[in-house]
């Protein structure tokens, strides 16, 4: 019987009737087709599993829809002895392991409110009053602790294992009562890599029959789009992207990252979205020249599925990244015009299966000679991801230099990966130039002021007479050195893990007095937007609410000194800035018993 393969991922695709958005049905489906289900290891049920048997207690697998709940649940369920036929039969499994009873809620959501009530209730038991019965529980994010405090005018001694649950959350590492695993705060980019690799190895294994792979005259979209996808440099970028949302609190669930992958690698832009055999490909684009509509480049970003669709995840937040759309003057002139200059390099570059040059040249010719826009920016969308994807060194055009982080919205990405998140992993320290960055950063906006690039060994702490939300602020209350040997002040950055070895949180943190008295929450749009002010724009259009933040930052460190500040205290200080320079300069004020103000 012929595998079918291709027939399970585009069960998967946005398009699908979801015939493998739920656990039960994927085992199923693939038995039924002759493959494989698709599965990875990303340790965590070994993690899981491995805390369990060290210390058995209850687990609360939480996370939103799609995580992949069930599934870790129904592993864990095996792995302790459990026969899957029981599992998939009875609503609420069951089974004794190491001298204790254990319950298995499949979804705490789908279960009656009785039935969660009781759960509650046993819950609350095995953690207080070391009952002898554990559950494991999935449930999607903040039903559990809804129910919780919904039940509270009825149970209020729910409160305590509300704020148990609720402080977990907040803090990975505490699982003295019960082991919480949140698989909102797991690498969506670590899931994202094993997931493709473990697909690309599935391709190889059912579907190496496509006439495509025996004879260069024949296009198969599928096989085109796998073949790119399996170069190291693209598949870096993949991953990096990917990491970018993870960077920014987006979390991909693993279901997204299915859908994702199925459309990169059989969406096309037809009424049906997607192809389920290579046949179909073929058949296809047996006389089309053009192949752009079924490109990776295209289906990544969902190019190839109705607005509606694009506006949903995994495309919404890849979409935000804005590659193909991000650019700069050089590198659409490389694209335009590189050829008449340097064509060796041009083709080097740029030539894909996807795009048909020829084509192209005419969309060029017409814009030229026209000035229309509109023909030729299909494929300046392609040809910039194209760009964009292959990435793998620095493309030197005459005297330009193409850069990849101009063809994205964040340019400081790597950066913030390369530079912060790494060393901070690895206990390394943060070179001194980024915290430079980031205080030069923060003193433009406290100030209000185009602070020159010398502004940055000290955090300015500055308010205003109409408010610490004033945009110009000219009276400086304190200023907060950093780096220095014995100090007990300054500027530090601080890593908090999640709940596996790559998801974590970064946050900014202002110390005085040998104590932390206000933090900020780093994430990529965050640094992204410190580092372009830093870089000397005042980008308020680039995120208003980003802006706000750093407001309410300084208006806490702003409370702190003057809450702490002498009440008999009588001068304070006002600078002006040196137009030429931007270098501040300073003027004491005294105010004198007499109500008299001399200024120093």
């Amino acid at each position: 019987m012929k595998k079918q393969f291709f027939r399970l991922l585009s069960a998967y695709a946005p398009t699908s009737q979801n015939k493998a958005s739920y656990d039960e049905h994927v085992s199923k489906f693939a038995k039924r087709l002759g493959v494989d289900e698709i599965k990875i290891d990303n340790n965590l049920l070994e993690k899981l599993f491995g805390k369990f048997i060290l210390n058995p207690k209850p687990i609360i697998i939480s996370g939103s829809a799609g995580d992949g709940k069930t599934y870790l649940l129904r592993k864990l369920f095996e792995e302790m002895g459990g026969d899957g036929k029981y599992w998939s039969d009875e609503y609420i499994p069951k089974l004794e392991f190491d001298a204790k009873n254990i319950t298995f809620i499949k979804d705490f959501t789908e279960i009656e409110k009785t039935d969660k009530i009781k759960t509650l209730i046993s819950l609350y038991k095995s953690i207080y009053e070391e009952s002898n019965e554990l559950f494991i529980i999935a449930s999607n994010d903040g039903i559990l602790t809804d129910t919780l405090r919904y039940a509270l005018p009825e149970y209020p001694y729910f409160e305590k294992l509300l704020d148990l649950i609720e402080e977990s959350i907040d803090n990975p590492e505490k699982d003295e009562e019960f082991i919480l695993l949140d698989l909102s705060q797991t690498s969506s980019s670590k899931n994202f890599e094993l997931l493709l690799k473990e697909i690309l190895l599935a391709c190889d294994k059912y579907e190496s029959d496509c006439p495509s792979l025996h004879d260069d005259m024949i296009f198969c979209p599928i096989h085109a789009n796998i073949e790119m996808l399996k170069k190291e440099h693209i598949q870096k970028q993949l991953i990096s992207i990917v990491r970018s949302c993870d960077l920014n609190y987006q979390h991909i669930t693993l279901r997204k990252l299915f859908m994702l992958i199925s459309n990169m690698i059989l969406g096309y832009k037809e009424k049906r979205r997607v192809f389920n055999s290579c046949e179909k490909g073929i058949e296809h684009f047996k006389n089309i020249h053009n192949k752009y509509d079924a490109s990776f480049y295209y289906n990544v970003f969902g190019d190839n599925l109705p607005k509606s669709k694009q506006e949903k995840s995994p495309f919404k937040e890849l979409r935000e990244l804005r590659i193909g759309y991000e650019t700069s003057n050089y590198i659409d002139d490389f694209i335009l015009y590189g050829d008449i200059e340097n064509k060796e390099l041009y083709h080097k570059e740029l030539d894909n299966i996807f795009c048909d040059f020829e084509t192209f040249f005419k969309q060029r010719e017409n814009y030229l000679e026209n000035g229309e826009m509109k023909t030729v920016k299909d494929s300046l969308v392609l040809l910039r991801r194209h760009l964009f994807f292959n990435y793998e060194h620095e493309i030197k055009w005459g005297a330009v230099t193409i850069e990849a982080k101009d063809l994205i919205a964040y340019k400081h990405a790597h950066k913030f990966y390369d530079s912060v998140i790494s060393p901070l992993r690895s206990g390394h320290k943060i070179s001194n130039s980024i915290y430079k960055e980031l205080v030069l950063g923060l003193n433009r906006v406290f100030l209000g002021e185009l602070l020159s690039k010398d502004g940055n060994t000290r955090l300015f702490v500055a308010t205003s007479l109409t408010g610490t939300h004033s945009k110009l602020s000219s009276e400086i209350i304190e200023d907060i050195g950093f780096n220095k040997r014995g100090s007990n002040q300054g500027v530090e950055l601080e890593l908090l893990n999640g709940f596996d070895d790559e998801y974590c949180k970064i946050m900014l943190n202002i110390r005085y007095s040998g104590e932390i008295i206000s933090s900020l929450e780093l994430d990529l749009h965050m640094f992204e937007f410190l580092q372009r002010i830093s870089d000397g724009i005042l980008p308020t259009s680039f995120s208003v609410e980003y802006y706000e933040r750093v407001l309410t930052f300084k208006s806490q460190i702003i409370n702190y000194f003057l809450k702490h500040r002498d009440s008999d205290e009588s001068f304070f200080k006002l600078f002006t800035l040196n137009d030429k320079e931007g270098t501040l300069q300073f003027n004491e004020i005294l105010v004198e018993e007499s109500g008299y103000v001399n200024e120093g």
